[in-house]
């Protein structure tokens, strides 16, 4: 298997990464059959990409088999964020829906054990017809075969519609929020057009929420912090 190494991996606070290690466990309790999750967020800037990261290293620290597929074509930040380095031509998962590639050739061995890459190595202006060919669901049926989960990071659904199109494929969606910036009519929208691809909607992530007490803002405003809400309980809070 080819291999991708992630050269800036950022080292997180001890809240913050045990926010995201609640997160994860209240995603296990959604059900034995949680294997393909989709992120996405209402708008740009939401922090989507960083929380969809940052649980993929998580589950696969812990032993579990997982792969990342980077579905933001238009505009994937992946490869700036945490910096790729590969010994070969970077190849993604464009190549293989367009039918210039092999599925074997998209998919990265990284330097995090356990952990898989489905990279963007060419953004495409309207990967649309891409998303709905029958070589997406062969992406996406070969992975739940091969890995323990799968995690589809994805454009915001207030932007474009690439969203909508994979939510069907798989066995559930995160919706992650922007704490105190994303208007609720926004997000009221996004939760609709979520459950009207008649995939669940497992939770939503609250980021960037200041969780303190004492009006420590400055520390709090440093990092992301994450609440997570499933069936009207909130996990995560400080």
């Amino acid at each position: 298997m080819k291999q991708l190494y992630l050269e800036n991996l950022p080292e997180l606070p001890f809240n913050v990464t045990e926010a995201l290690n609640q997160l994860r466990i209240s995603l296990g309790f959604s059900g034995e059959n949680i294997q393909t999750v989709m992120v996405t967020s209402s708008t740009p800037n939401e922090g989507k990409s960083f929380v969809t990261m940052e649980l993929w290293k998580m589950m696969a620290e812990i032993g579990s088999r997982t792969a990342l597929i980077d579905c933001d074509m238009r505009n994937s930040v992946m490869g700036d964020t945490v910096g790729f380095r590969t010994n070969d031509d970077l190849v993604g998962i464009v190549h293989y829906l367009a039918g210039k590639a092999d599925l074997k050739d998209i998919v990265y061995a990284t330097n995090i054990p356990n952990a898989y890459l489905i990279p963007v190595s060419t953004n495409v202006p309207n990967p649309t017809v891409l998303l709905e060919g029958k070589r997406f669901q062969e992406i996406i049926d070969v992975c739940k075969e091969e890995f323990d989960f799968v995690l589809i990071d994805t454009p915001p659904l207030g932007s474009v519609a690439d969203a909508l199109n994979i939510a069907p494929k798989t066995d559930g969606s995160l919706l992650v929020i922007r704490s105190g910036e994303t208007p609720k009519k926004v997000v009221e929208n996004s939760i609709n057009l979520l459950r009207r691809t008649g995939a669940p909607l497992l939770g939503v992530v609250l980021n960037r929420a200041d969780t303190s007490k004492n009006g420590n803002q400055y520390y709090y405003n440093r990092y992301y912090q994450y609440g997570y809400y499933n069936n009207e309980s909130y996990y995560g809070k400080k």
